[in-house]
């Protein structure tokens, strides 16, 4: 018998999990450092570019909680599969677009099928995996979002040279290829005896109404700050920086890369209750000033400092802690709809996020207003953990 800290039979789920995250991922991020080459074929600015990504989160983010009560209803296997696959094809479909309006379509498209892998992955997950190894697992798996930001900006700008279309069609190809393991790979159910097929989900506020709000709220700030540099930092770092092409993509990954080994060692040896909040905390502190004066920074080596110190403590690492958070006083009946709501009051900042920073920066010129905002968001985020609590095990 393989002592609990050192039995790894979750780590390939936990893996496949990763690489569903870094597809996701990847296929967000391919466009942001093309966002120039948009604006220029079909003759928008930086409003209209923002909205693209807008469009994503907009129909991602609706279907979240429809997708959550699923999860717990149906088979796991079908909502993952069909939807992998479907948001593989609409990506793929975006190199065909032949005016900006098609290419608005096709990102709302594959945002709706996407929006129905957060809440079954997370369910599936929690369902199957211990709680005493679940920080770790989830740690794992959100470590496959950070890679999959760092290889779309590197395939973008290593194969976007000659063409924008290239990058998208091959991101979308293993897409579909993706989604057809997670479907042959996943359960037709994982519930455990506690929670049999059939049975009604308990309400996720049953967790505690206040703090689970709190929780949902923190989740927003975190996010909203993740977003502003996802849509629009390799478009800023090009006017800040002197490097071009694979270059600019490196320093715009540069904080995802450095969030795949902080990840794992955040969450390592799952720190639970009062510790692990404070540990939010510290990390919260931390990406709120980073953010804060990178907005002022000029220097290349001064904005990768910053870069650095947001990619070891921004979203990526707070994600399996918040996760943490939750599941350690939820049911189990309930996961699914739960991750629903998490990740749709999340994902609200995606939605406003990219807009609203295009705007400040077509409206200002630059870079420190939109950072300002977001590092406002994140201290607000760490003003919110003030009134949390350590969670109560659920029963």
């Amino acid at each position: 018998m393989l002592r609990p800290d050192r039995d790894l039979r979750w780590l390939p789920w936990a893996l496949l999990g990763a690489a569903g995250w870094l597809f996701v991922y990847a296929d967000r991020a391919v466009l942001s450092p093309l966002l120039r080459d948009f604006g220029q074929l079909f003759h928008v600015g930086p409003a209209a570019l923002g909205l693209l990504s807008t469009a994503f989160f907009l129909t991602y983010t609706a279907v979240q909680i429809p997708a959550g009560r699923l999860a717990d209803r149906v088979s796991p296997r079908t909502l993952l599969g069909v939807g992998y696959i479907g948001f593989g094809v609409f990506i793929a479909l975006t190199a065909l677009a032949p005016n900006y309006l098609s290419l608005l379509a096709f990102s709302a498209l594959a945002g709706l099928f996407q929006g129905f892998y957060y809440p079954t992955q997370f369910a599936v997950t929690a369902r199957r995996i211990p709680q005493r190894n679940l920080p770790l697992a989830n740690a794992v798996i959100t470590a496959g979002m950070g890679a999959g930001i760092a290889l779309g900006y590197l395939v973008a700008t290593g194969l976007g040279r000659s063409s924008w279309q290239t990058p998208v069609w091959l991101l979308g190809a293993l897409t579909v290829l993706v989604g057809a393991v997670l479907y042959m790979a996943t359960p037709r159910d994982v519930r455990t005896s506690r929670a049999p097929v059939g049975s009604v989900p308990q309400s996720p506020p049953s967790m505690g109404r206040r703090r689970f709000a709190l929780l949902l709220a923190l989740n927003f700030c975190s996010l909203y700050a993740f977003f502003f540099l996802l849509a629009w930092l390799p478009y800023t770092l090009a006017g800040l920086v002197p490097w071009r092409g694979l270059a600019l993509g490196a320093a715009a990954a540069w904080p995802t890369i450095v969030a795949l080994p902080a990840t794992i060692l955040w969450s390592a040896r799952g720190p639970a209750g009062a510790q692990r909040l404070r540990k939010i905390r510290g990390l919260l502190a931390a990406a709120g000033i980073s953010l804060a004066l990178l907005g002022a920074a000029h220097n290349p080596a001064v904005i990768l400092l910053l870069l650095t110190v947001y990619g070891g403590t921004g979203k990526l690492v707070l994600d399996p802690l918040i996760l943490s958070e939750v599941t350690s006083s939820l049911p189990e009946a309930g996961y699914g709809q739960a991750f629903g709501l998490l990740n749709f009051v999340g994902m609200l900042a995606s939605v406003v996020a990219p807009a609203l920073s295009g705007y400040l920066i077509g409206r200002t010129g630059g870079f420190a207003a939109a950072s300002a905002v977001a590092a406002a968001f994140v201290f607000a985020g760490l003003l919110i953990t003030a009134w949390l609590r350590p969670a109560v095990p659920s029963s």
